[in-house]
């Protein structure tokens, strides 16, 4: 293998917190949003308009309130349970895990999410800047095909135009996975080899390409420019 820059971040070495229902820790902060995040060496700083990652979990039958949000793109992936949506657009809906919920927020939105279970219902959710500010807001939801990456956002077949390309996948064991290019990626479940190095479930992996082969079955999100991704 040629030579990758493989980093990877472990989820259980950073901080835990969250807000109203939901604990989460976040692994990813962009230093052009996030002031004074080019500090912090111990979490990644994303690529290019990938900004923000975080994973963790709705408390059963609690969540988050009412709250706004502009020119941003959200990638929320719920790999279990259910969660109900309310807001400015998709009002009413649920996301049933393994499934993805994409908005973009462009001139503004408002929305709330709560876990309609009596369990913990897990949360990936990631931010993209989009193309350009003052879009029209969108809402999708995108279900998932066990044992094949799924395009959500950017690509060719994604839900949105994005200068990123964003993937998630359910992975079966003795799966691959991978890109030749510059990526961000995030293993929710599982355990996987990374550029010959062990990976498991909450860590990121970053580098200049990627070749995964899952240990067992794996949660992938795979981030790289959409440029790239051909």
């Amino acid at each position: 293998m040629t030579q990758t820059n493989t980093r990877i971040i472990h989820r259980d070495d950073l901080p835990l917190g969250g807000f109203a229902g939901i604990v989460e820790t976040r692994m990813v902060q962009n230093p052009r949003v996030f002031q004074g995040a080019e500090k912090r060496r111990e979490i990644s700083h994303g690529l290019g308009d990938f900004i923000f990652l975080a994973t963790g979990y709705y408390k059963p039958n609690d969540g988050a309130p009412m709250h706004p949000h502009q020119d941003v793109d959200i990638v929320s992936f719920i790999p279990n349970g259910e969660i109900g949506h309310e807001g400015t657009i998709g009002h009413g809906t649920t996301i049933k895990g393994p499934g993805v919920q994409v908005q973009r927020a462009g001139t503004g939105l408002q929305h709330a999410e709560f876990n309609l279970t009596n369990q913990r219902t897990d949360l990936v959710q990631i931010w993209f800047l989009p193309p350009k500010r003052g879009l029209t807001p969108e809402y999708r939801d995108i279900a998932l095909e066990q044992g094949r990456m799924t395009t959500v956002l950017g690509g060719s077949d994604g839900t949105f135009e994005s200068e990123m390309t964003c993937q998630i996948g359910l992975l079966n064991p003795g799966q691959t996975a991978g890109t030749r290019h510059r990526f961000v990626a995030f293993l929710s479940e599982g355990e996987a080899i990374a550029n010959g190095e062990p990976a498991k479930a909450g860590d990121i992996i970053e580098g200049d390409a990627l070749e995964l082969e899952t240990q067992s079955g794996c949660n992938l999100v795979l981030i790289q420019f959409t440029e790239t991704f051909q």
